[in-house]
Parts: structure tokens; sequence; C-alpha cells
């Protein structure tokens, strides 16, 4: 099962939605899907979702899923970390249109590099990493790498600017 998560800031994230709704009906990932769509004014057609999860639904969807997707929100990707999951990021895009939230995009691309996290900036990326998770989480687990300390410092930094 996947589970999406985009977060309930006031400022509606549709591209990761219709992106793995577009990528079921067209047979390119068969997974079961739920979602947690927050503010997003696109409502799924081919897997449920509800606009906000309380904190132990939402821990336990992330526990249970074999695949967690999220928009790149720092609470969400702290989660997973937390509960020992790889999610894939998909953060907004500001070339979009979208509205960043202040920091995605550059959570993204920075704990991408610090920490044990996927992440996909297009929907074709993004269909490419959920076929491939099982694979592309192995050679993270072999490689072993994490860098805790400068992205405990990075974290940090982030949190003091909010």
């Amino acid at each position: 099962m996947i589970f999406i998560t985009v977060g309930t800031e006031k400022f509606p994230f549709d591209r990761l939605l219709r992106a793995v709704d577009s990528a079921l009906l067209k047979g390119k990932i068969s997974h079961t899907v739920f979602c947690q769509r927050g503010t997003s004014r696109y409502m799924p057609e081919r897997y449920p979702s509800v606009p906000f999860l309380p904190f132990n639904d939402m821990t336990l969807q992330i526990s249970q899923a074999d695949i967690v997707i999220s928009h790149a929100g720092i609470g969400s990707t702290l989660l997973c970390t937390r509960l020992g999951r790889i999610p894939i990021l998909f953060p907004r895009d500001p070339a979009r249109g979208e509205h960043l939230d202040g920091h995605q995009l550059e959570f993204a691309r920075r704990i991408e590099q610090e920490s044990r996290v996927l992440t996909a900036y297009d929907e074709q990326e993004l269909i490419e990493k959920i076929c491939h998770y099982d694979e592309l989480v192995g050679r993270m687990e072999l490689s072993g790498s994490s860098r805790r300390p400068e992205l405990v410092e990075f974290l940090d930094g982030l949190l003091e600017g909010e």
C-alpha cells in the first residue's frame, strides 16, 4: 500500500495527487493507495482520501505502508525518519506556479544529500521511484550512509528560521 500525505498548508498542492491518479489509470502502478490530501482541491478518482488525519492515525498509516510519499514537509519527513521509513519526497515547484511554503524545495534537496530519503521532482521521476522503490531502498541499505550530525544541524537551522 502507498500512503500519500500532502500536508495541511493553506495553499493547495494537486500535482502529486493527480500524478498518482494518472499512473493508476494508465496501469503504470498497481498499488492500493490511501491519501491525506490536506487542502488539495483535487479529489482522487482511483484511491480513497481524507482531508486530515490525527497524529496517531498518520503514524499508523506511515508504519503500515509499503511506500510513503510526502510533499516534503518537515513534519511528515521527520515522522517517517523516526518510524524507520524511507519516504519518497515530491516537493512543490515554484516554476510550476506552486507555492513553496518557505522550505520544501530547499529541504528536499538538502535532506536528499544528508539522509535516507528518495526524492522526485517531476511526475515521471515519481513513478520511476515508486516502480523501483525496493531496489532503490536496497541500495541505500547496502551503502549504509547517513550524515546524521549534518542533518540535525541543517534541521535546527531551518526550524530557527521559521
